[in-house]
C-alpha cells in the first residue's frame, strides 16, 4: 500500500487522538451490556470465541473489549490501517490481511489464535462494504476452528452518522448505550453443498442483523436496517 504524506499525518494523528478520543466517549457513556453471558459462558468452558461486529457498529465494543488480548482481523485497506493504529493502543492484537491481498496470512494467523484459546473479533463487511454484505472469512474460519460465532452490535440514545457507506455510528457525551450480544451462530466442519454453505451465510448474516436490530430496539432507535442483499 503506497502511502501519501497526507495518509501519513492521518495516521500519525489517529494513533495519537483516536485511542484517548475512544475512551473519552466510552467513559462518558452510560452503557450496559445484554446477552452477556452468552459469551462469558463459552469463555469460562474454554472455548475460543468469534465476535462478529458489522463495521458502522465497532465503536462502543471496541472500547468496552479493550486491553483483554483479543485479535482482531483488519483489513490492508487505508481504513483497515487507520484501525490499526488506534486499537493496538487499545490492547488489541492486529492480523492484516484482506480478501485481495494477504487474506491467506491473516486467516491462518487468526485459525492459530483461535487455536491456542484466544478470542477474535472480525467485520464481515468491511473495509469498503457495501452495508450489511458478508464476506465469507467469518464463515470459513468458524468452520476450520470449531469457534461459535457471537453476533455483536451497539445504539445509543444520541449519536452522531458518518456519511460512509456503513453508516458509521459515534456516540455523544452522556448518552445512554446498549452493547447487545445474540445467541451464537455455529458452522459444522462438513458442508456438503453449495446450498448448504449459501443456508450458513445466511443464518451470520441474519444473526447479525438481528442484533442490530435489537441494539436499536432496546434504545428506541428507528431507522432501515435491512442493509443490501447478498
Amino acid at each position: 500500500m503506497k502511502i501519501s504524506f497526507k495518509d501519513r499525518l492521518l495516521f500519525t494523528l489517529a494513533g495519537l487522538l483516536g485511542p484517548w478520543l475512544i475512551r473519552l466517549l466510552g467513559v462518558l457513556c452510560r452503557y450496559k451490556v445484554v446477552g452477556g453471558e452468552r459469551l462469558y459462558k463459552s469463555l469460562e468452558d474454554g472455548r475460543s470465541a468469534i465476535i462478529a461486529l458489522w463495521h458502522g457498529r465497532m465503536l462502543l465494543p471496541v472500547y468496552h473489549f479493550r486491553n483483554q488480548n483479543i485479535s482482531s482481523l483488519v483489513s490492508l485497506h487505508r481504513d483497515g490501517e487507520l484501525i490499526t493504529r488506534v486499537t493496538t493502543k487499545l490492547g488489541y492484537v492486529i492480523r492484516r490481511g484482506s480478501p485481495r491481498e494477504g487474506g491467506r496470512e491473516g486467516f491462518l494467523a487468526m485459525s492459530r489464535d483461535l487455536k491456542s484459546g484466544r478470542t477474535v473479533s472480525i467485520f464481515p463487511d468491511g473495509p469498503t462494504g457495501p452495508r450489511h454484505k458478508l464476506r465469507d472469512g467469518v464463515l470459513h474460519l468458524a468452520r476450520i476452528s470449531g469457534a461459535p460465532i457471537f453476533p455483536i452490535s451497539f445504539s445509543v440514545s444520541s449519536y452522531w452518522r458518518v456519511g460512509s457507506w456503513d453508516r458509521f455510528m459515534i456516540m455523544k457525551p452522556f448518552s445512554r448505550g446498549v452493547i447487545y450480544i445474540g445467541e451464537p451462530v455455529v458452522v459444522p466442519r462438513r458442508i456438503a453443498s453449495d446450498g448448504e454453505l449459501a443456508e450458513h451465510r445466511r443464518k451470520i448474516r441474519q444473526a447479525l442483523i438481528d442484533a442490530e436490530l435489537e441494539a436499536d430496539r432496546l434504545m428506541g432507535v428507528e431507522e432501515d436496517n435491512s442493509g443490501g442483499g447478498l
